[in-house]
């Protein structure tokens, strides 16, 4: 009599890569389900090229601004406004990506399923990546390039408003990083908001209390850069250490976060 064995057919997992397609569909439909983009869109559309509006306005009301510094100024504000506020909304938006998902059990109930850690952290960072680029840089840069033609019968330059795009982008990145591997290590959002903020903010006067090598080491000087690269004007000495060092930081602070929530108990 023949007997059937049944037996456990393993399945072949993907490493890192676990689940990742999920998780980031997961991640996309909260930022991009039904209308949830549209107030962020325009909130990021007033917050950046309302200010190119009042400059435009200011531009007409005073007869001294020539036409050529009215527009300068404006690509300075968008610059500017820019990256200071994205690098806030990042904090604010992300401060508890993965917190909240340790608090609410909602990471030890997908991580039960076949998906791994890595791609746990990795599918928020793409997400918010991609939200923010879209959103909060790539529509308002748009925005203002139809703004320029309108108000001043011109658009800047393409190639560096790219370039200054690009280290807009940067900064973001850097503290998109900065504020996922926080949370990582913290169980609080404000201990996340609060450090985030207080590194952005601090950049004003670490200048003045610290040599400038370590300084250029992190992104506090990257909106003169950018504003400068915008308008073309002279470039700083040493300008590519704080794009390299801040480009080396953003891999440093997700591999931490990746070793961090590898270790975490649930």
């Amino acid at each position: 009599m023949a007997t059937q064995t049944n037996s456990l057919i393993s399945v072949r997992e993907q490493g890192l890569r676990s689940g990742f397609k999920n998780l980031l569909w997961k991640e996309n439909s909260l930022k991009w389900g039904g209308r949830r983009w549209i107030i962020p869109t325009f909130v990021w559309l007033a917050i950046i090229n309302g200010f190119i509006l009042l400059i435009a306005f200011a531009g007409t009301q005073d007869p001294s601004m020539a036409g050529q510094d009215v527009a300068s100024m404006a690509i300075g504000v968008f610059v500017s406004i820019g990256i200071f506020a994205t690098s806030i909304g990042i904090i604010v938006n992300a401060q508890g990506a993965i917190i909240r998902e340790k608090q609410l059990g909602t990471a030890a109930w997908i991580l039960s399923k076949p998906a791994s850690r890595s791609a746990f952290i990795f599918a928020k960072w793409v997400a918010y990546s991609i939200a923010f680029l879209i959103l909060s840089l790539t529509l308002p840069a748009i925005v203002f390039l139809i703004q320029s033609q309108l108000f001043w019968g011109k658009t800047p330059s393409l190639i560096p408003f790219l370039e200054a795009w690009g280290i807009m982008i940067l900064h973001l990145q850097f503290y998109l990083a900065l504020t996922l591997m926080l949370g990582s290590i913290f169980n609080a959002r404000g201990a996340v908001a609060g450090i985030s903020l207080g590194f952005m903010f601090s950049g004003s006067f670490m200048s003045l209390v610290l040599p400038s090598w370590i300084t250029m080491l992190f992104p506090w000087s990257l909106q003169d850069l950018a504003n400068a690269i915008a308008i073309s004007s002279p470039l700083p000495e040493g300008w590519m250490v704080p794009v390299i060092a801040t480009a080396l930081w953003v891999p440093v602070f997700i591999g931490i976060a990746l070793w961090r929530f590898g270790r975490e108990e649930f």
